[in-house]
Parts: structure tokens; sequence; C-alpha cells
């Protein structure tokens, strides 16, 4: 299989709150675009590596990528954390693995079982399992929140659309598009 090329424009929720981590807050709204496909995706519930969240995607034609940036804008989302990313996605055993490779940065690991809100703890278990099967460590809930941040703090990928514009951006990261 390809690898996915992905790039997101992650947001932070509310202006009062820009000092909090975006995965501080229980809804994960992005604008993404990849291998030249865009959504709009929103995720809701806890960020923590071992919950499950409730998912929402919305396919947008690439051509209007760009008219959805500012149509959340308006609707007062204008901050938060560029992301672009090249994942290898895996299945064994039941569980996907996605190897995320994050240009001038490095890799992680992200292991997922699509299941309903009842199956979240056996889906936990079965991936902390085939994790110690292969010898791979499972990041507790600081250790994922120090991955989160040390990927939100890197120079260039925090942005505020009411003091730079999006046009810029996307030249930063044309190989996405």
């Amino acid at each position: 299989m390809a690898p996915n090329k992905r790039f997101s424009v992650i947001y932070s929720q509310r202006e009062d709150d820009s000092k909090k981590e975006v995965y501080q807050h229980p809804v994960d709204l992005k604008v993404r675009i990849t291998n030249g496909k865009g959504e709009l995706v929103l995720k809701y519930g806890d960020w923590s590596g071992n919950d499950a969240r409730k998912e929402f995607l919305f396919p947008i034609e690439k051509e209007k990528f760009e008219e959805m940036i500012e149509f959340l804008k308006i609707l007062g989302h204008y901050h938060g954390v560029l992301q672009a990313t090249v994942t290898d996605v895996y299945r064994y055993k039941g569980v996907d693995f996605s190897l995320v490779n994050v240009p001038g940065w490095g890799y992680y690991f992200e292991a997922e079982i699509v299941t309903e809100e009842g199956g979240v703890e056996d889906a936990n278990k079965k991936i902390r399992d085939v994790c110690k099967s292969l010898g791979i460590e499972v990041l507790d809930h600081k250790g994922f929140c120090a991955l989160l941040e040390s990927l939100n703090n890197r120079p260039g990928h925090r942005f505020n659309l009411n003091k730079q514009n999006f046009t810029e951006i996307k030249k930063r990261f044309k190989d996405y598009f």
C-alpha cells in the first residue's frame, strides 16, 4: 500500500483557551488533505491515546480547501497547529498500525481498532497485548501529552489566520496539495 501524504490544519477551539494545548479540548476540529483528497474532520472525546472518540468525516473538494479554511475563520476558528506527515499503514492481528513520519522531526506510531462504545476496553486490551508481543511500548497519558507538545511546539507550526494568510502557509506545504 502506498504511503499517505497528509497535511492538516488543526484548530484550537476558543480564543480564551488559546493558552491550552490543542489536545486539552474535547473537540478536535481539522481540515486536512490526504493524497490529494480533502476533508473536514471533527473528532469528539478525550485525547489520551486510550479512549474512543466519536469521529465525523466530510469530504471537500481539493479546490475548495482554502475556501473551507476561510469559512472556518469566519466562524471564529483561526488559530492552531499545522501538521504534515507521511504515514505507512499496516494491519497485524486485527490492529491497524500507522508508522507516522513527521518530516524534520521524527517518527511515532499509532495502533487503532475501530470499535463501538462498548468495545473500547476490549480493543485497548487487544492493542496492548499485540504491542507487548511485538516489544512495542504503549505511551501512557503523560507520554502521549509530551509527544503532542513536542509536535505542536515546533517553530513555524503554530498559526493565527488573523495575522497570516493561508496562501503563504499553503506555499510552505505545496507538496501536499
